[in-house]
């Protein structure tokens, strides 16, 4: 999608939010400029359905997107009444987003299997599934593994890049280099062959951190990424540390070395990096 405009997303994550809080957040983010308002699938937050539904209704502008159902929680016929529902209510607003779902615990808590073959057949099947759908919106899948940069390339209309790997001595995911992430990045192109220029690239950010010290800045950020050095960190396009006009820079070099079009942050950086787009639109 070379020459696209980019597009900015927010996911917007809540243990617990009134009405009022939760559509007040949505509002926020419509006014500070995000293309997307996205909602997570975890099991200690809001359920992602209904949420998905108050922030269209909240909204006028930003598109609704999941990021990411977990495969594993959602059974095939379960999600197609659940998109279905959703294509209906929220028209060509609504764009799905799909994973495998990495947080351990949460799958022994629904007594589900945490095997990565398991996981990756299970978002196979749901893939499957949304590809035999009618109306199908747009898909994004996101990972970081071969199998799941594959269905990507394969199926999805944008291809998510979480930037992490699973970490066993962490017990938890961490942001792998740039470099590392360029690999990425040509892996799926390759396996996507002409649909590669099809294809959206989407980046997930971690953190963003306003300050005119990014060294200073991006050691506060060193849990996620315990083993990176700080030229490394600086260099990750999966973390945000500089003035409003350095991490503006920074997004359109991504941009332009990634290929990436549509940035996602979280709503923690919702405001901060408000000030990003001001810069970049």
């Amino acid at each position: 999608m070379t020459g696209a405009r980019t597009r900015f997303g927010v996911v917007i994550i809540a243990e617990h939010a009134t009405r009022k809080e939760w559509i007040g957040r949505c509002r926020r983010a419509e006014a500070l400029g995000f293309d997307v308002i996205a909602v997570p699938d975890h099991l200690n937050l809001l359920s992602p359905i209904p949420t998905a539904v108050l922030a269209a209704e909240a909204t006028e502008r930003p598109a609704i997107g999941t990021y990411v159902l977990n495969a594993s929680f959602h059974r095939p016929a379960m999600l197609t009444r659940d998109v279905t529902t959703l294509t209906g209510l929220l028209g060509d607003r609504f764009e799905l987003g799909l994973g495998t779902g990495y947080v351990e615990t949460e799958f022994a808590a629904a007594g589900l299997p945490f095997a990565p073959a398991t996981r990756v057949a299970r978002l196979a099947g749901l893939v499957r599934t949304v590809d035999g759908l009618p109306a199908r919106p747009p898909l994004l899948i996101g990972g970081h593994g071969d199998r799941v940069l594959r269905l990507a390339a394969r199926h999805a209309d944008v291809a998510g890049f979480t930037g992490a790997r699973h970490r066993p001595e962490y017990g938890r995911s961490a942001l792998v280099t740039a470099g590392a992430l360029m690999e990425r990045v040509a892996y799926l192109r390759a396996a996507a062959g002409e649909r590669a220029a099809r294809l959206e690239l989407n980046v997930l950010s971690k953190a963003t951190v306003l300050t005119r010290d990014r060294r200073a800045g991006v050691e506060g950020l060193r849990r996620y990424a315990p083993d990176l050095t700080t030229e490394e960190l600086l260099e990750v396009p999966t973390l945000y540390v500089g003035t409003p006009a350095q991490i503006a820079e920074q997004v359109r070099a991504d941009g332009e070395r990634f290929g990436f079009t549509y940035v996602t942050v979280m709503d923690s950086a919702m405001d901060a990096f408000g000030k990003v787009i001001e810069r970049l639109r």
